[in-house]
C-alpha cells in the first residue's frame, strides 16, 4: 500500500520539494509569503502551500479556456469563464492566470486562442489547462492534445468530466457534431434549416 503523504511538512522537507534552501523557506514564512502552522516550537508547511508555490516558482501559467460555437451563446461563455475563475480562486490560489476563449466550432482548427494556447504549451510556458467540459478544446482528437500536453508536463483539468459513455453514445455524439458543424457552415449556426436537419438526424439515429 502506498504511504500517504503528510499534510504538514517540516521546513527541511518543504525546502527539498520546492528546490529552495531551508533558510529561504524560514525567511518566507517570517515574511508571510508562505503560510505555516506552529506545532510546538516548529513551523510546519501545509501540503496545499507547497502545491500553490510550485505553480509560482516554475513560472508557468494556469490557462483557463472557454469556448462556445456561436455569438448567440456569449452568455454561456461568460458562465464558463466565471466557473473557471471561481475554481482557480479556490483550488489554485496564487497561480498566475491566463484566460483564453474562442467563439467557433469545436471542429475548427483555426481558432485563434486555441492556436495561441498550443504555441504557449510548445514554448513550455503552461503548467495547467482548465476547461469546464471535455469538448471545449476540441470535438475530435482530444487524445492527441492530451499526449501533447503530457509531453510538456501540462496537466489538463476538466471541471465536469461527465458520465462514462458507451462507444455507441460517443459515435452518436461525434456524428451529430459533424452534422452540426457542416450544416452550420451551409445554413448558418442558428438557422431554421440547420435546426431541422439536426432534428431529422437525431430522429434517424434514435430510430434506425
Amino acid at each position: 500500500m502506498k504511504e500517504e503523504e503528510p499534510k504538514l511538512l517540516r521546513v527541511s522537507r518543504a525546502a527539498h520539494e520546492l528546490g529552495l534552501h531551508p533558510f529561504t523557506v524560514r525567511k518566507w514564512v517570517k515574511a508571510g509569503k508562505i503560510q505555516a502552522i506552529r506545532v510546538g516550537n516548529e513551523a510546519r508547511i501545509p501540503r496545499s502551500e507547497i502545491e500553490r508555490l510550485v505553480g509560482k516558482i516554475d513560472g508557468r501559467l494556469l490557462v483557463l479556456y472557454g469556448r462556445v460555437s456561436g455569438h448567440g451563446q456569449k452568455d454561456d461563455l461568460d458562465i464558463q469563464l466565471q466557473r473557471l475563475h471561481v475554481w482557480a480562486a479556490n483550488e489554485r490560489r496564487g497561480q498566475e492566470l491566463l484566460v483564453l476563449s474562442d467563439i467557433g466550432s469545436g471542429l475548427s482548427a483555426s481558432r485563434k486562442q486555441l492556436r495561441r494556447l498550443l504555441t504557449l504549451v510548445c514554448e513550455d510556458k503552461v503548467r495547467e489547462v482548465a476547461i469546464t467540459y471535455e469538448d471545449r478544446l476540441t470535438r475530435f482528437g482530444q487524445e492527441y492534445l492530451e499526449t501533447l500536453f503530457a509531453s510538456f508536463g501540462v496537466t489538463l483539468t476538466v471541471l465536469e468530466p461527465g458520465e462514462e459513455k458507451t462507444p455507441e453514445q460517443e459515435l452518436t455524439d461525434d456524428l451529430l457534431a459533424v452534422i452540426a458543424s457542416f450544416s452550420g457552415r451551409l445554413y448558418g449556426m442558428r438557422s431554421h434549416k440547420q435546426k431541422e436537419l439536426l432534428k431529422c438526424a437525431q430522429a434517424v439515429i434514435n430510430n434506425p
